[in-house]
């Protein structure tokens, strides 16, 4: 027979001894401290893990761009220009159709060798995509361009790359693609509250990499 506990190890009316409602409460709130500070930490390096992405995708698709330039003389010409200078353009690159979305499309055409990820390759390649990198990917071989169906290159947060061969002049004449080309990511931003057109140190960009 095994000896009783003595009293100082049982707790009230000789039960186990129990923590009390305070105790609890404030072991949840360690636990959800906790939690939210490896939730924080986690969400920052998401962030840079993007970041890195972008500044990655930038690099190589402008090495694709002075790759495609010496065979063809020129950078590929957007015609539908973002307007601004390097560091001023307008932060839509969320909007289906738009600026940044057809630049982005005008890229994949020129360094894909072809208009829709189904279609088969029309001219050279210049650079391979991963499906992760592109919109509109399931739009069927053969189907004609539109702003709003052809592929383009997306950045990490799942926005259109900006791309322009505009001089930034109040009707944004391109430079016929022989000079320059601006390429960036927002960097996820989509919109600011004070301006249309604004520098940020936030975006991802050939003129200032991050």
């Amino acid at each position: 027979m095994y000896p009783a506990f003595p009293s100082r190890f049982l707790g009230r009316k000789g039960q186990g001894a129990s923590f009390t409602l305070v105790e609890l409460l404030v072991v949840m709130f360690i636990i959800a401290l906790l939690a939210g500070l490896i939730l924080e930490a986690g969400s920052g390096l998401m962030q840079k893990a993007k970041r890195n992405r972008a500044a990655g995708e930038v690099q190589a698709i402008s090495s694709a761009l002075e790759s495609y330039k010496v065979d063809n003389g020129i950078y590929p010409t957007n015609g539908i220009l973002v307007g601004g200078t390097n560091g001023t353009y307008a932060i839509d690159p969320s909007t289906n159709g738009g600026t940044y979305q057809q630049g982005s499309q005008l890229l994949y055409e020129a360094l894909a060798g072809k208009t829709n990820y189904n279609d088969s390759a029309s001219a050279k390649s210049y650079l391979p995509f991963k499906l992760y990198q592109l919109g509109n990917y399931t739009t069927a071989a053969g189907t004609a361009y539109s702003a709003t169906t052809a592929t383009y290159i997306k950045d990490p947060w799942n926005y259109s790359y900006g791309y322009s061969t505009g001089d930034g002049t109040a009707a944004n004449v391109p430079l016929s693609g022989t000079n320059f080309f601006d390429l960036w990511s927002t960097g996820g931003l989509i919109a600011n509250p004070s301006a249309t057109a604004y520098a940020t140190n936030a975006w991802i960009s050939n003129w200032n990499p991050h």
